[in-house]
């Protein structure tokens, strides 16, 4: 550790960039969003995030002055955050990472304003408590501002997702940390213009830089895992009811709401009504098939 890394350059060939993320442990694609969604995007949070301010709700980190805002299940908060989870680059570059049947962990915000402090180095699935040889979660940060090493850039320890060594060896929430833990200096800062996308392996040593400028940067964050992984936001208490009866079944799929090798189920492993049509529970009856009081 210690030695002068270099970002690598960012690459609209989909091929190079799954190359990035198995070699590096992540990968920069400009020019994902357009204008008018980055536009609309930007819009929507800098509201919600207003709003969440004005009835208490705020939530706020970075350091001791807790100068950045994070706003939590974007999903519940407007529907171009919804319509983003099924852009195709999501599929193209978390299936290649956590295979076709990934789901939406969770999915959330950070405001980074100026003077906050950088982030502690972590791993996203360092609560895992051993290192796998693939991941079993995933992250696409989508920049609303340009990201420069200056507004804090999330930091990325390159090839660390490849470093066995450096796990955290706890299955806690604050994981052990290993003795050869990388520290800042190992670090690169990602940057690219706003509409860019960084997305990352779940293994690899990261935090939110330190903004020293003077405006806020905006960001979205993705966060994926394999099917057979229990997500950060529960999706089942979380979701506004209302959404999720007027949502898309490919989208309602992506949060949960379908078996997968028996997983999930309520009654058959293989219902053959939709969880989200009918969860399809049978309940207490008698020997005839009559319902009765469980």
């Amino acid at each position: 550790m210690g030695a002068a890394v270099r970002l690598i350059p960012p690459t609209t060939d989909l091929d190079r960039a799954r190359r990035d993320l198995d070699e590096q442990g992540y990968c920069i694609v400009p020019g994902v969003l357009s204008r008018a969604e980055i536009a609309a995007l930007k819009d929507r949070l800098i509201e919600q995030a207003a709003g969440e301010r004005a009835r208490g709700l705020a939530f706020h980190d970075g350091g001791a002055a807790r100068p950045n805002q994070r706003v939590w299940m974007l999903l519940n908060k407007g529907k171009v955050f919804r319509d983003l989870m099924l852009h195709p680059m999501v599929e193209a570059l978390m299936g290649h990472l956590l295979g076709p049947d990934f789901l939406v962990s969770s999915f959330t915000a950070n405001i980074a304003h100026p003077g906050g402090e950088p982030m502690v180095l972590h791993t996203d699935q360092g609560y895992v408590g051993f290192w796998t040889p693939k991941p079993v979660v995933a992250n696409i940060a989508w920049m609303l501002d340009d990201f420069s090493d200056e507004n804090g850039g999330t930091r990325l320890v390159p090839g660390s997702h490849l470093n066995s060594a450096a796990t955290p060896r706890s299955s806690a929430y604050a994981p052990d940390e290993p003795a050869n833990m990388p520290t800042l200096e190992d670090t690169v800062g990602a940057a690219g213009p706003a509409g860019s996308i960084l997305a990352f392996d779940g293994r690899i040593w990261h935090g939110t830089g330190a903004n020293r400028t003077d405006k806020p940067r905006h960001a979205l964050l993705s966060y994926h895992c394999r099917p057979f992984v229990r997500q950060q936001e529960n999706m089942v208490l979380g979701l506004d009811p209302t959404i999720r009866e007027a949502e898309r079944p490919a989208l309602l799929n992506r949060l949960g709401w379908a078996t997968w090798a028996g997983l999930g189920r309520v009654e058959s492993p293989r219902p053959g009504t939709p969880l989200y049509v009918s969860p399809g529970a049978v309940g207490a009856l008698s020997a005839d098939g009559t319902p009765q009081d469980p």
